[in-house]
């Protein structure tokens, strides 16, 4: 399935003038609107394919690599946080939002493509007394034998996962003096220490949190921010 280049998402950072059409991201770890074709950052982002064509001859040669898995659908979607690995060429990148930019590629160390930051959104008790989390990309993680210290970790923390495994190696907390990025909204891609967080506002107001960035303090939805760090972020930001 094409979709229209002008109607693309914001998220496709290409030219609105061109071919007519533009690969259209089948279902899967990201929303339509939240992430970007396989076919397409390999073509436009990287510049390694002038076509279509050979973009897509590019990828059915398994040697891109996504989470540390080889992917061979070209409209895979990528979305936020997720690693990108050309292992030939020892070139690895993970996809960020850039503040009004939508999402960009950031070059990163061989080192850091091997671990991600996931969000967690849901978090369900299920058969037998285990805890499920739902993660931002779609991923679910089981804990069948859950300890105290995990059945406390509310929604909205992070958690740190390594790849390709996609186990959980330790979590930070969204709180203040962490440091935190916003991945939604107007000022998506803005990020600095968490210095206020306000989850009790007056109806119908929604909890907020106030980050101090570069460019000044910055208040937004709560909901809007994950933790990527402690003191300093844990994953390269430029």
């Amino acid at each position: 399935m094409r979709l229209k280049r002008l109607a693309a998402p914001v998220t496709f950072m290409i030219p609105r003038k061109g071919k007519r059409f533009v690969p259209n991201p089948i279902p899967g770890p990201h929303p339509k609107f939240s992430s970007i074709p396989l076919l397409i950052i390999i073509r436009d982002y990287l510049s390694y394919a002038s076509t279509a064509l050979e973009a897509e001859r590019i990828i059915k040669m398994k040697k891109i690599f996504v989470d540390g898995r080889a992917v061979t659908e070209p409209r895979y979607p990528v979305g936020l946080m997720d690693t990108i690995s050309l292992m030939d060429i020892d070139e690895h990148y993970r996809v960020l939002p850039l503040y009004k930019k939508g999402l960009s590629l950031i070059r990163i160390p061989k080192e850091e493509s091997s671990f991600k930051l996931c969000k967690i959104i849901r978090k369900t008790m299920v058969k037998n007394g285990a805890i499920q989390f739902t993660l931002h990309d779609g991923r679910n993680l089981l804990f069948k034998n859950p300890t105290t210290d995990l059945k406390m970790i509310p929604v909205g923390d992070t958690f740190k996962i390594n790849l390709p495994k996609q186990e959980m190696v330790t979590h930070l907390e969204l709180k203040e003096g962490n440091y935190g990025m916003v991945i939604a909204g107007s000022r998506s891609g803005i990020h600095g220490k968490i210095v206020v967080i306000d989850k009790t506002p007056k109806y119908p107001a929604k909890p907020l949190a106030q980050l101090e960035s570069s460019i000044g303090k910055v208040s937004t939805i709560l909901k809007y921010i994950m933790v990527i760090g402690d003191e300093t972020p844990w994953l390269k930001l430029e």
